[in-house]
């Protein structure tokens, strides 16, 4: 038989695919009793760190100095070593738990030491093990315990403005025009205001309505606090306070810009709290391209601060156009519920 045909019999390629099979299981099982034996070793380096503690030898106190000494004997982090004592009181039945859980590594578990309550803790190993959650991924998404509700409450409330609402601008206040009137579409760009019912007058607020040749403007019994209030798409999270989109101003004019969330403080993106931050945003943003932002002024930095709305996330498989006025009246205000998450700070 020749090589040629020798590929194409059936029986040579199942041999292939049977022994690349064997190859990759023999790997996997082989790394997985390695990183059961490190748990294993982990634990019971813990539990005898646990009796110690708990024995006469150990003077009132003296915890602190004890690990020191421990590392500096034993070539050790000081910090590895008090994850294997928590590790020791945190699981007491290791054994039981690499049976229902085999995939966990020591890093998930390493990971997990954050979370005090048992039962969130097992509830995890099980989120783990069925979405085959990676650890590093594990790190980003664990959240720390929320803040006391008086940070929260520190927050001034969101403006909540309308869709589509304009003032007017003068052209004697801008230049020498030849049109009397100019639409403010916000972030410093203006255009010729279009036909309107009635006669256009600066002390009124105006909605825009598309008509069959374009735009007109009607006066409306919006406020002043109702401007500024736009859809926007999100193109990608920045960080935890600041995000990418592209702005629909209306008219037909579409602007990219970075938005800074109003009152808070996210952590530094460099930072472990940082990357979880940002996370947890991108989590919060997931089911939806679509927001509503009331934007303010614009920062040293030259991004405009905003507040940010969003709808909730939709039960069922609804794939039906958002309505984007009721996220703007009523929908989740993001600036006060990543405080709430306890993924930032109101800012100072």
């Amino acid at each position: 038989m020749t090589p040629a045909a020798l590929l194409k019999n059936s029986s040579y390629l199942h041999l292939v695919d049977s022994i690349r099979r064997e190859m990759t299981g023999s790997v996997r099982r082989a790394q997985l009793l390695l990183e059961h034996h490190k748990i294993r070793t982990y634990w019971t380096i813990g539990g005898k760190i646990n009796a110690y503690l708990n024995g006469p030898e150990l003077p009132a106190g003296k915890i602190g100095p004890f690990y020191l000494h421990l590392s500096q004997d034993l070539g050790v982090h000081d910090r590895t070593l008090q994850q294997c004592e928590q590790f020791f009181r945190y699981f007491p039945d290791v054994k039981t738990c690499l049976k229902i859980y085999p995939d966990l590594r020591w890093s998930h578990y390493r990971f997990l030491l954050v979370e005090p309550d048992a039962k969130k803790r097992f509830r995890w190993m099980k989120r783990i093990e069925t979405e085959h959650i990676p650890a590093d991924r594990l790190r980003l998404i664990l959240k720390p315990h929320p803040v006391s509700p008086s940070d929260v409450d520190k927050m001034k409330p969101p403006v909540r403005g309308r869709l589509y609402t304009y003032r007017l601008l003068a052209a004697d206040d801008i230049g020498n025009f030849d049109v009397p009137w100019f639409v403010d579409l916000g972030f410093r760009s203006r255009r010729e205001a279009p036909p309107a019912k009635g006669v256009l007058n600066n002390k009124y607020v105006y909605v825009s309505e598309k008509t069959g040749q374009g735009y007109r403007l009607k006066a409306s019994d919006a406020l002043a606090s109702d401007l500024f209030t736009f859809r926007a798409v999100l193109r990608r999270v920045v960080d935890g306070d600041t995000l990418l989109v592209v702005v629909d101003q209306g008219f037909s004019c579409w602007s990219e810009h970075r938005l800074r969330l109003k009152g808070i403080n996210a952590p530094e993106p460099a930072t472990l709290d940082g990357q979880r931050s940002k996370q947890w945003v991108e989590n919060e943003l997931a089911h939806t391209k679509e927001i509503v932002v009331k934007t303010y002024h614009s920062d040293e930095w030259d991004r405009y601060l905003a507040d940010v709305f969003y709808p909730s996330r939709r039960s069922g498989k609804s794939t039906g156009p958002i309505d984007l006025p009721a996220v703007a009246a009523e929908g989740l205000w993001l600036n006060g519920r990543i405080v709430d998450a306890a993924m930032a700070d109101v800012y100072k």
